[in-house]
């Protein structure tokens, strides 16, 4: 996992979610863009996207420790986070068809 930075973008190699920097010299996340965030915030909040993001962490109390102090610092529930991350991820899968495939196949989303 790595996070890059630039004047302008914070972005990661396992994600497609980022930060930017506003003209107000606050940082944004692109998943909770409502939020005027300083940069070590933006990091945390890339940070716990990663960790979020990543199957293998979910029986990991390690990662689940981080996850939580990383949205502490950005001022929002982990639950939260993970409902905010998960939405967008379903809204990305519907964009590129994939839920109405697994929607015919299981029939698992429909309920959402």
């Amino acid at each position: 996992m790595a996070i890059f930075r630039s004047d302008s973008v914070i972005s990661s190699d396992r994600t497609p979610e980022r930060a930017t920097l506003g003209g107000d010299g606050h940082w944004r996340l692109s998943w909770l863009p409502e939020h005027a965030l300083t940069v070590d915030q933006a990091m945390a909040g890339l940070r716990l996207d990663e960790i979020v993001s990543d199957p293998g962490s979910v029986h990991d109390r390690m990662a689940v420790a981080e996850a939580t102090s990383c949205a502490d610092r950005i001022g929002i529930l982990f639950e939260l986070a993970v409902i905010r991350l998960w939405k967008r991820t379903i809204a990305t899968l519907t964009l590129c068809g994939v839920v109405v495939m697994l929607r015919r196949r299981t029939g698992w989303v429909s309920a959402l």
